[in-house]
């Protein structure tokens, strides 16, 4: 394996472990049920202040709630293709 290669590997193991320790992590620390309906959150204190600092923009949340459409849209047109192939 080259050196470059080897420096990618590592850079995506230490990720992978980034992420397996974030996700331990948002399950345990300061896990309250202030979410709707009463859920459980990680990270309340957290998040809920930056929540009371940002508040609630519906226009930002109708553009990304659309925008989710997006992935759909293109795998349908790959889906269509490969139909017609």
């Amino acid at each position: 394996m080259k050196k470059n290669g080897k420096k990618n590997l590592l850079f995506g193991v230490i990720l992978l472990a980034t992420f397996v320790i974030w996700t331990a992590l948002i399950q345990i620390v300061d896990v309250q049920p202030l979410g709707q309906n009463g859920t459980n959150i990680g990270f309340a204190t957290f998040n809920c202040w930056f929540h009371r600092l940002t508040g609630v923009h519906m226009t930002l949340y109708t553009i990304t709630d659309w925008m989710g459409l997006v992935p759909i849209v293109v795998c349908l047109i790959f889906a269509g293709i490969g139909l017609v192939q």
